[in-house]
């Protein structure tokens, strides 16, 4: 059953303003120095000087506020004109599918928490164009009077670090994964590790759970950052990968991510690393299968020949890092709505395995504790226009408990050691973020 709670806070029509351009970075953190523990939202196109047409956002003054249990909720703002902030968890799909029940996760969150605001900052980086829409010019005025306050941070450690798999019994279950896969019942699946805890952080303030997002933002820069502070809960990401884009016209864009491989501070090795990445059979079978998973989603919701796959196996670097990434595209047919899009590809087939249904099957019967926001998607949504990542590479905090989860692909020419490896690869910039120089011995 769908619980669905709507808080009407304001319904007056909105101004636009254009506004001289400020780093949204540095403009991000005066809010969080001085909004208080009202919540808000700020989406960062944090690699936008090598990707064209980024565009950051930062959402202030909440005017209605959706938070539920399934994707009905959706309904009312994926039709409506006013954009809305928030994620998405994985366990929506068990709407979609049938798949074993798991535990709650450390931090249990509502499935779907959207925002909308009365005051919304759009940075277009490429014409280095800033623009505010608002519904109170004293909203406006105040923010923009706001200044950084420059305050020392203290270090934030782990206090303590558990795990739903230990080193050992996560290779024990790739192995047993491999023989399933032997005996045909999937292709691959995606099996993730959840780390959670305490950490040692005196200040619990927004500002100080937004200096770790600064510093990720430097660790682990991506194109789809985000923060979002949702009553004192803190969703902290730097994703690299795009689950949907979904323009005014209809054009559906995914951009899935399979295939990782390390860099390396030597440039000839992690020139090296980056070529074995790129020719790779293993990893372009894995990528292959993906793609395929997503152009039949997207082939439910598009026009009949359409959907068509470009810059396939491209291999992209980040500062921590190498990824393959490959790139789907389509035309949504006029009688789906962006909501139809959504639930036609959750949750990406990246962060699930091929085929989609079993190989959720699998992990949710190995993993066994909620995914969370994890896997799921964090954007915004609204006028039939959908921009939402994947959820990777994200740190979430309430008070001192946090969790992050990593994972890979599970093929049947995995190395068990290898996979291990990849996930603490994935999970370096959080772990260095916490304070970890190595390799927790959990």
């Amino acid at each position: 059953m769908t619980s669905l709670v709507i808080k009407k806070m304001s319904e007056n029509k909105k101004f636009t303003k254009k506004l001289n351009w400020q780093d949204p970075l540095k403009f991000a953190q005066k809010i969080a120095d001085n909004y208080g523990d009202e919540s808000w939202a700020f989406l960062y196109s944090g690699l936008s000087v090598d990707v064209k047409k980024s565009v950051s956002y930062i959402a202030i003054c909440p005017r209605q506020e959706i938070v539920a249990d399934g994707f009905k909720s959706l309904e009312k703002i994926a039709k409506n004109q006013e954009l809305w902030f928030g994620y998405l968890s994985y366990e929506l799909g068990h709407e979609l599918e049938k798949f074993p029940e798991t535990k709650n996760s450390h931090i249990n969150l509502p499935k779907i928490w959207f925002i909308n605001f009365g005051l919304v900052f759009k940075f277009d980086h490429e014409k280095k164009i800033l623009t505010a829409f608002f519904d109170d010019e004293k909203n406006l005025e105040e923010a923009l009077k706001y200044q950084a306050l420059e305050v020392l941070q203290d270090e934030v450690k782990i206090k303590n670090l558990e795990s739903n798999f230990s080193n050992e019994s996560y290779l024990a279950e790739i192995s047993d994964i491999k023989k399933m896969i032997a005996e045909g019942d999937f292709y691959q699946t995606n099996l993730t590790r959840k780390f959670f805890g305490k950490l040692d952080i005196k200040d619990k303030s927004p500002s100080a759970y937004f200096s770790l997002f600064a510093r990720l933002c430097k660790i682990s820069p991506a194109n789809y950052s985000s923060f979002l502070s949702f009553k004192k809960n803190y969703i902290i990401s730097a994703s690299p990968e795009l689950f949907l884009d979904l323009d005014e016209n209809g054009i559906v864009k995914s951009r899935p991510i399979k295939g990782t491989s390390a860099r390396s501070q030597d440039d000839l090795q992690d020139e090296k690393n980056k070529s074995d990445l790129q020719n790779s059979p293993k990893e372009r079978a894995e990528n292959l299968m993906i793609v395929d998973l997503v152009r039949n989603d997207l082939s439910r919701v598009c026009k009949t020949g359409s959907v068509e796959v470009k810059n396939l196996f491209e291999v992209i670097s980040y500062k921590t890092i190498h990824h393959m990434v490959s790139e789907i595209v389509g035309q949504v047919d006029e009688k789906f709505s962006a909501l139809d899009v959504i639930k036609a590809c959750f949750p990406a087939g990246s962060m699930t395995g091929a085929p989609k249904v079993k190989a959720m099957q699998v992990v949710a019967e190995k993993e066994k504790l909620n995914r969370g926001i994890y896997s799921g998607s964090i954007g915004v949504i609204g006028g039939e226009e959908v921009n939402l990542s994947v959820v990777i590479r994200t740190l979430i905090c309430c008070s001192d408990d946090f969790e992050f989860q990593v994972g890979g692909a599970i093929t049947f020419d995995s190395d068990e050691q290898k996979e291990l490896e990849e996930i603490f690869n994935k999970a370096k910039g959080i772990l260095k973020l916490l304070g970890e120089s190595g390799i927790p011995k959990i």
